[in-house]
């Protein structure tokens, strides 16, 4: 993945954060991983492999959010 792509989805998984958190669906612990990482979605400075990491963090904080309700199912594919 080019860095720019890395940037555009720490951005729309940042954002998928925020409102999950919003509508009270998790809490912020669940991203302790991610915050720990100290880099945001906007910090064009920092390298590929930091926002490839920070992605990594949140989708594992996303998925344990929505992975805790029994009533939410998640399928992912691999084409």
């Amino acid at each position: 993945m080019k860095k720019d792509e890395s940037l555009h989805l720490h951005t729309l998984l940042a954002l998928v954060r925020a409102d999950v958190e919003r509508r009270g669906d998790a809490s912020p612990a669940e991203f302790g991983a991610y915050d720990d990482l100290d880099v945001s979605p906007i910090a064009v400075y920092g390298s590929k492999a930091e926002h490839e990491r920070a992605v990594l963090a949140l989708a594992r904080g996303l998925a344990a959010a929505v992975g805790d309700s029994d009533d939410r199912s998640v399928a992912v594919t691999s084409d």
